[in-house]
């Protein structure tokens, strides 16, 4: 995969630190590597989350994690938490719009479909449709400017889902062998987002399913997604 000298990358998630368990070492990677990594949030307060810290902690724990990981600057919003099918489908998708127009992303991550947390699939959704934006605004924004479109997992969501589901099959790998232990420290710092091992959002249990990853295309620690879009040129 041929990376440009320089691009934009948005991550469009849920919930703060979706971005760190589906995709925080890949993102730290792309950071590393001089590209400009942005987030846009869909329910910033994450305000049903059990063991939540306190609004203002809570603010201080995803700037820390943030800057762990290298994200370049965030649009944040308020949707209710774990009621995102209760909000007409029009508003999320001119919500992750404006995060579009802003970031001018190359590359866009964001959630997989077969996923037990509803606002994980709504999410999916808002944003499959609102990457058909540069295609409908030709006259603002390049047609082709997003290039590739990369679908992640999350443990104790997409692993937990029903096998009615779309089931996560990932076709694209990134070595994330020097930038796994910024992974490891966002999550560590990010306050109230892990839980004790054997559960599936544990640190040992990312630490084994970036091995699990790797293992599958030969190297020590992967990240894994489904590329939905991809655009050689």
């Amino acid at each position: 995969m041929i990376l440009r000298p320089s691009m934009n990358v948005l991550c469009v998630i849920a919930h703060p630190d979706d971005e760190i368990l589906g995709a925080g070492a890949t993102l730290r990677k792309l950071r590393n590597e001089g590209h400009d990594v942005y987030t846009c949030v869909l329910c910033g307060p994450a305000d049903a989350r059990h063991a939540r810290p306190s609004d203002e902690r809570l603010r201080e724990v995803i700037a820390k994690a943030e800057g762990i990981i290298g994200i370049t600057d965030s649009i944040k919003y308020e949707f209710a938490n774990i009621r995102f099918n209760t909000v007409p489908h029009i508003e999320m998708v001119a919500a992750i719009e404006k995060a579009i127009v802003k970031f001018k992303p190359a590359w866009i991550f964001t959630h997989h479909p077969g996923d037990l947390n509803v606002d994980h699939r709504v999410c999916y959704e808002a944003a499959m449709a609102a990457i058909m934006l540069p295609q409908r605004l030709s006259t603002q924004l390049e047609p082709s400017l997003i290039e590739r479109v990369f679908l992640f997992e999350i443990l104790s969501s997409t692993d937990w889902a029903p096998t009615t589901m779309t089931p996560f099959q990932p076709n694209s790998f990134f070595d994330v062998r020097s930038s796994f232990p910024a992974k490891l420290a966002a999550l560590e710092a990010f306050e109230g987002a892990m839980k004790p091992f054997p559960h599936s959002r544990s640190l040992e249990n990312v630490k084994h399913l970036a091995h699990l990853r790797g293992a599958q295309v030969g190297i020590e620690l992967a990240e894994a997604f489904v590329l939905v879009r991809d655009l050689n040129r």
